[in-house]
C-alpha cells in the first residue's frame, strides 16, 4: 500500500485523496514527475559539462605538446658552444 507524504497514513490505491488529511493523491505523483525531471535535467547539464571540460584538457595536452615539440626543434637547430 502507499503511504500519504504529508501525514503518513496509508492510502487505498484507488484513493484520490488521503482520508486523514486531505492530500490530494495526484498532487504527490504530480511531485514525483517534478522530482524526476529536476534529476534528469541535472545529469544531462552535469553530463555536458564533464564532456566541455575533457575536451578543454585534452586540447590544452595537445597544445602542450606542440609546445614541447616546437622547443625541442629549436633547441635542436642551435648550434653547440
Amino acid at each position: 500500500m502507499r503511504r500519504c507524504t504529508r501525514c503518513g497514513s496509508e492510502l487505498n490505491e484507488q484513493a484520490k485523496v488521503c482520508p486523514v488529511c486531505g492530500t490530494p493523491v495526484d498532487e504527490e505523483r504530480a511531485h514525483l514527475r517534478r522530482m524526476v525531471i529536476v534529476m534528469l535535467v541535472a545529469a544531462i547539464v552535469v553530463a555536458a559539462l564533464l564532456v566541455l571540460r575533457s575536451r578543454q584538457l585534452s586540447g590544452g595536452a595537445d597544445n602542450l605538446t606542440a609546445a614541447a615539440s616546437a622547443i625541442g626543434t629549436a633547441a635542436a637547430m642551435r648550434p653547440l658552444q
